[in-house]
C-alpha cells in the first residue's frame, strides 16, 4: 500500500513586533486624550471664536448690502444667510459685528419701530398677537458719525442709478416726512395732495423710473418712508391719510426735520425769533408732550418706599430737628 502522506499545516509567520504598533483600545484613548488636551489648551474655543468671528463679517456685509437697497435687516435673514445651524450664538455675533460696523464704518445697526397699529382692526389684530410677539425682529443702519463730518461734500449720495436722481428721491421723502410730522403726525389725503400740487409732483416727479408720482409714492411706502392708512368711517366713506413709516422715524427723526426747516425759514434776525421758531418746532413735533409722558413714566416705575420704613424716616427726620433746637437754645 501506498504511504499517505500527510501535509503539515503552514505555520503562521512570526510578525516581529517592534513596540510601534498599539492595540486598537489604546489608540482611542491616546486620541481621546488628545482632543481633552486641546480643549485644556484652548484650541477648541479658539475654533469656536474664529467661526464668531467668520459670522461676525458675514453679517456685517449682509446689513450693508440690505441697506444699499434700503430693505431692514430681520431676524429671520440672519438666522438663515449668517448663523445657520449656531442660533445660539446670535448675541456674540450680533455685538462683534456692532463693533466693527462702528469701529470700520461709522455705523451701527438700530432696532427699527413696527408700524403704529392705528385702525380698530389693526389693534384687535396687535392685541392677539402680543403674547407671541418675540422682541426685536428687524434692524436699519444709522450714522455715529459727529455732525461736523456729515456734510454732503464728505458723505455723497449713491450712484444708484446716479448721485443727482438719488439726491432728489432723499430731497423728496425728506420733505414729505417733515410736512407729515409737522402736521401732528398725520396729514389727510387732500393735504396730501395739495402738497404735492405745490412741489409741482400732482402728476410727475424728476426722479428717473418713477416719472408716475402714484408709483414713487408707492415706492415710498415700500421703503418705509410713509405708510398710506385707510379707515373705514361706517358711513360708506373711508378716511385716508398719511403717518410717517418706521423707516422715516429712524433716518430722518426729529433732528433732520428741524434742520430742513431752518434751512427753509433761513437765518433768523435776532435771538428772540430764533426762540419763537424753536418754540414753534417743539410744539409741532409734540417734544414737550414726549418729555412730560417720559418723566410721568420714570415716576411710575420708581419702587415706592414701604410705609414703615417712611415713618421710620420722618421720626429720624422729627429727632434731628429736636436736636438741632436744643442746640440752639444752648
Amino acid at each position: 500500500m501506498p504511504t499517505l502522506q500527510r501535509k503539515r499545516r503552514a505555520e503562521p509567520e512570526e510578525v516581529e513586533s517592534d513596540g510601534s504598533q498599539e492595540p486598537e483600545t489604546q489608540r482611542r484613548r491616546t486620541t481621546d486624550n488628545n482632543a481633552s488636551e486641546d480643549e485644556d489648551y484652548g484650541v477648541g474655543s479658539a475654533t469656536q471664536a474664529g467661526d464668531a468671528n467668520d459670522m461676525a463679517m458675514k453679517l456685517v456685509r449682509l446689513a450693508l448690502a440690505l441697506e444699499f437697497q434700503r430693505r431692514p435687516l430681520r431676524r429671520g435673514d440672519i438666522s438663515e444667510k449668517v448663523l445657520g445651524p449656531n442660533g445660539r450664538q446670535f448675541k456674540n455675533v450680533f455685538s462683534q459685528a456692532q463693533i466693527h460696523l462702528r469701529n470700520v464704518f461709522g455705523m451701527e445697526l438700530v432696532e427699527l419701530p413696527a408700524k403704529e397699529k392705528i385702525t380698530l382692526q389693526q389693534k384687535r389684530a396687535a392685541q392677539k398677537s402680543a403674547s407671541q410677539s418675540k422682541g426685536v425682529t428687524s434692524w436699519v443702519l444709522t450714522s455715529i458719525l459727529p455732525s461736523k463730518f456729515r456734510d454732503p461734500e464728505i458723505i455723497q449720495p449713491l450712484a444708484a442709478p446716479t448721485a443727482e436722481d438719488e439726491s432728489k428721491y432723499t430731497a423728496i421723502y425728506t420733505v414729505l416726512v417733515s410736512l407729515i410730522r409737522l402736521s401732528g403726525g398725520a396729514l389727510p389725503d387732500a393735504k396730501m395732495d395739495r402738497s404735492l400740487q405745490r412741489l409741482q409732483m400732482e402728476d410727475s416727479t424728476p426722479v428717473v423710473d418713477y416719472e408716475k408720482t402714484e408709483k414713487l409714492m408707492k415706492r415710498l411706502e415700500k421703503d418705509g418712508y410713509i405708510v398710506r392708512i385707510k379707515e373705514s368711517t361706517g358711513t360708506g366713506e373711508d378716511d385716508v391719510y398719511w403717518m410717517v413709516g418706521p423707516r422715516g422715524k429712524i433716518e430722518i427723526g426729529d433732528d433732520g426735520i428741524r434742520g430742513l426747516t431752518k434751512a427753509v425759514y433761513g437765518e433768523q434776525e435776532d435771538e428772540a425769533a430764533e426762540t419763537e421758531l424753536e418754540r414753534k418746532l417743539d410744539r409741532s413735533l409734540g417734544i414737550s408732550e414726549r418729555q412730560e409722558q417720559t418723566n410721568r413714566e420714570q415716576q411710575a416705575e420708581k419702587p415706592k418706599k414701604p410705609r414703615k420704613k417712611r415713618q421710620q424716616q420722618q421720626e429720624e427726620e422729627e429727632e434731628e430737628d429736636d436736636d438741632d433746637e436744643e442746640d440752639e437754645g444752648e
